[in-house]
């Protein structure tokens, strides 16, 4: 029979360098003598935020996007909170979209030529950059600019090199 145990800080023993808890079980009646205890789950939430403007400056960056014969800056602000590579990515993704700087492939999915994610054996960020085609791809289909923005009909159109990201600080 499992029974729930919630240790949090008032568990907490004084001079035990943040790693010895103490539970008092309610009632005097317990008693443990020949009794086997195993931990079922344990979940720890890191509340440390990894994004903040104050202690890091590191809520903000820029990403210097290639168009024809210039080149555009996008700028990524986050605000302070705890984010997975994943998270900074999809804001990467959203202020390129806000700028219109992504193509539409033919299923209709957007495609961008700068990713984040996790590198797990370095244990870092990867960024990954793919060249900016100089004119509207043909492969698998007819793909499409955004309707506005820098690779809309209307916009700066393509050039053929990578993007670069830089950091405000």
């Amino acid at each position: 029979m499992a029974s729930f145990l919630k240790l949090d800080s008032t568990n907490l023993v004084q001079g035990g360098y943040n790693s010895t808890w103490k539970y008092l079980f309610p009632g005097s009646a317990a008693d443990f003598r020949d009794v086997a205890c195993a931990v079922q789950s344990i979940s720890m939430y890191n509340s440390e935020y990894n994004i903040d403007a104050a202690q890091f400056s590191n809520d903000s960056f820029k990403i210097e996007v290639p168009t024809a014969g210039t080149i555009s800056t996008v700028s990524v602000s986050l605000p302070d909170g705890l984010y997975s590579y994943t998270d900074i990515n999809r804001s990467i993704q959203t202020a390129l979209v806000n700028a219109g700087a992504y193509l539409i492939n033919p299923s209709g999915e957007n495609v961008f030529y700068i990713q984040l994610s996790e590198n797990s054996v370095y244990y870092a960020g990867q960024f990954d950059f793919s060249p900016t085609p100089s004119s509207l791809p043909t492969a698998g289909g007819t793909w499409t600019r955004p309707a506005t923005g820098l690779y809309s009909s209307g916009g700066n159109g393509f050039a053929d090199y990578y993007s670069r990201s830089s950091s405000d600080h």
